[in-house]
C-alpha cells in the first residue's frame, strides 16, 4: 500500500529532471562569471539594452507567443560582447515518452516570433527521434534558432567559447 507522500506522479519526476537540466545550464553560467540579474526583472527585457556586463535571467517573460500570450524563457542571457543581440537558452527535458516533441513546431515559431537568437538545449532520449532531427533542420546560425543541442554538445560548445 503506497501511501500519496510515497507515490510520485510523472508530471512531479518531469519537473525535477527538467529542474536538473537547468540547474545544469546555471552552473555553467556561473562558472563562466555570469551573475543572476534580479533587479527589476518584470522590465529587464523591455529595457534589456541597457543592461551590462555577463548577466542571466532565470524564467523572464519575453513578450507575446503567436497565441498572445505571455512567453517566459528559461534563461535570458546578457552579454553584449558576445551575444550582441543577447541570448536565450531553452531547456527542454524528456525522460521518457511523451508529448514534448509535438510541442517543437510552437517552440519554433515563437522564437522566430520573437527574433532573439536562441539555443534550445535537449536531453533525456525520451522524445522521437525524427523530431529531434526536425527540429535541428531548423536550426539557422544567422537566424532566431541558431542551435539545438544536448548537455553533451552544450558542453563541448561552451568548452570552445560559445559563452565567451
Amino acid at each position: 500500500m503506497n501511501s500519496s507522500s510515497e507515490t510520485t506522479s510523472s508530471g512531479t519526476k518531469a519537473n525535477k529532471t527538467g529542474n536538473r537540466l537547468q540547474n545544469f545550464v546555471e552552473t555553467i553560467l556561473k562558472e563562466h562569471d555570469y551573475a543572476e540579474f534580479w533587479n527589476y526583472k518584470h522590465q529587464a527585457f523591455d529595457q534589456r539594452k541597457s543592461i551590462g556586463g555577463k548577466q542571466y535571467m532565470t524564467q523572464l517573460p519575453v513578450g507575446k507567443t503567436i497565441y498572445d500570450t505571455e512567453r517566459i524563457c528559461d534563461f535570458f542571457v546578457v552579454n553584449k560582447d558576445k551575444f550582441p543581440n543577447d541570448l536565450i537558452i531553452e531547456c527542454k527535458w524528456q525522460q521518457s515518452t511523451g508529448s514534448v516533441d509535438e510541442k517543437y513546431a510552437y517552440l519554433v515559431f515563437n522564437i522566430v516570433k520573437l527574433g532573439v537568437p536562441t539555443v534550445v538545449l535537449l536531453d533525456g532520449d525520451g522524445y522521437k527521434p525524427a523530431a529531434k532531427a526536425w527540429l535541428k533542420d531548423q536550426v539557422n546560425p544567422k537566424g532566431a534558432l541558431i542551435a539545438v543541442w544536448d548537455m553533451k554538445e552544450f558542453s563541448t560548445a561552451v568548452n570552445n567559447g560559445f559563452l565567451g
